[in-house]
């Protein structure tokens, strides 16, 4: 999984520098070098502040990285997973952007279930956001989201496809984006070994990017369980950032603590780290 993994980060930006049409855009981009450094940094402050909006028009790739510990009965059970969440918008007309965000979570977990270790695929979503070309300081979108049960281990699976509603919604101001990602999954198929699912997700988020292309940011990750009736929240009360260039490749850096205020019997407790890595690709309008 690993080398798949790697495979994916090293080729995705191939794959998508070739397929990104050439105009005009890229030509002022191949200029940036030669214009004044302050108009640089604010074309890197802006680039920064669009990866907090969810329905910029960037090709990205965020490579997340999550490390939960004390989980278990024992409360010794450690978790990693990685989650790659390729992001493609595409302009349909001259009114509407039609937005994909894909997840696809690698994990590694021990000592959850008894003195056992579980690595592998988990459950990857898909969702599609319409969304709005010409908005101003608000700004939305809303789709489908779907639940594909890629999971390779039945601890790390639900067994099931799910589909339902998901929205975005984005207040712009100043330096600053405060918004609400949410969406809901219902069960439609799967396997009758594994329970229903019935699920609704909230991330309410506030984040703020400085001209020199740095981000400080809180969020919190809200999972209400309706089959279980159980809710899992887990807070970054603070998320910092930093738009870099490594040669000609734009890249986010970030991290932050990931602490958990309640979630279901063996789950995370405390507080844990998270890191991410975005590459950033700027999409092309005709």
């Amino acid at each position: 999984m690993c080398f798949v993994m790697t495979a994916f980060v090293v080729l995705a930006p191939l794959v998508l520098t070739a397929q990104a049409p050439t105009s005009s855009a890229s030509k002022a981009d191949s200029t940036v070098s030669q214009e004044p450094e302050a108009a640089g940094t604010n074309e890197a402050a802006e680039l920064a502040q669009k990866l907090t909006n969810p329905l910029a028009a960037l090709i990205s790739i965020p490579i997340q990285n999550w490390f939960d510990f004390n989980l278990g009965p024992n409360k010794d059970g450690f978790r990693y997973t990685v989650e790659a969440q390729p992001v493609y918008p595409v302009q349909i007309s001259k009114d509407w952007n039609l937005l994909s965000r894909t997840t696809i979570p690698i994990v590694y977990q021990q000592n959850i279930y008894g003195r056992t270790t579980q690595t592998g695929l988990g459950d990857s979503t898909e969702s599609l956001f319409l969304s709005p070309v010409h908005t101003k300081s608000l700004i939305w979108g809303t789709g489908p989201i779907f639940l594909i049960p890629t999971g390779t281990n039945g601890l790390l699976s639900t067994r099931k496809f799910g589909i339902g509603p998901t929205a975005v919604v984005v207040k712009h101001k100043g330096h600053t984006n405060i918004g609400l990602l949410a969406s809901h999954v219902w069960s439609v198929a799967g396997s009758d070994s594994h329970p229903s699912v019935s699920q609704t997700y909230a991330q309410p988020f506030v984040a703020y990017t400085t001209k020199t292309a740095w981000t400080f940011a809180m969020t919190s990750y809200d999972t209400y369980n309706w089959t279980a009736g159980r809710w899992t929240v887990i807070v970054n009360p603070i998320r910092v950032s930093k738009l870099m260039k490594l040669g000609q490749q734009r890249l986010s850096v970030g991290g932050a603590l990931r602490c958990t205020v309640t979630s279901p019997q063996y789950q995370p407790k405390g507080c844990g780290l998270e890191f991410t890595f975005t590459p950033v690709y700027p999409a092309r309008r005709e």
